[in-house]
């Protein structure tokens, strides 16, 4: 169920990709190999409405799944190579900082570690919750010898 619905924000993003490429210069277009225009045009929602010109084009308007296909496209077709090289070292300064959050989070000693805490913790919470209450022995003796009373 999750699957399909990402697909479809993935088809209707391809609709909004290739709306906007309609609207964009003719001359960035024509960058962009026809394999790729075509696999929007082949996969993308026929359902989907998105209707944009070159006044309401505005960047907000729009699916995060189609910011980031046009972040590619810009990326890979009608960056300098200086705005490339920026990008590229953007990305991977990113992706490096995810890495070690991910390493520093899944650590196994850590992970060990904090599994023996809490374990400690579950310990302690047990043994102060299995106190049993002892009544004591003068009220166990006082109590039967007024129910001896009672039932006669």
């Amino acid at each position: 169920m999750e699957m399909s619905r990402i697909t479809d924000r993935n088809a209707c993003a391809y609709k909004e990709i290739y709306e906007i490429l309609k609207i964009f210069p003719q001359e960035l277009v024509s960058q962009i190999p026809q394999e790729t225009i075509d696999f929007f045009h082949n996969n993308m929602d026929t359902n989907y409405e998105y209707d944009i010109s070159v006044d309401t084009f505005d960047g907000q308007t729009m699916l995060e799944e189609t910011k980031a296909i046009l972040t590619i496209l810009f990326r890979d077709y009608w960056a300098s190579p200086t705005q490339k090289e920026k990008i590229l070292n953007y990305e991977k300064t990113v992706k490096n900082k995810i890495e070690e959050e991910n390493r520093i989070k899944y650590n196994v000693d850590n992970l060990f570690k904090n599994r023996n805490s809490q374990k400690k913790d579950e310990e302690q919470i047990e043994e102060t919750a299995i106190v049993e209450y002892k009544e004591p022995i003068f009220k166990k003796i006082i109590n039967r010898i007024l129910n001896i009373f009672k039932f006669r």
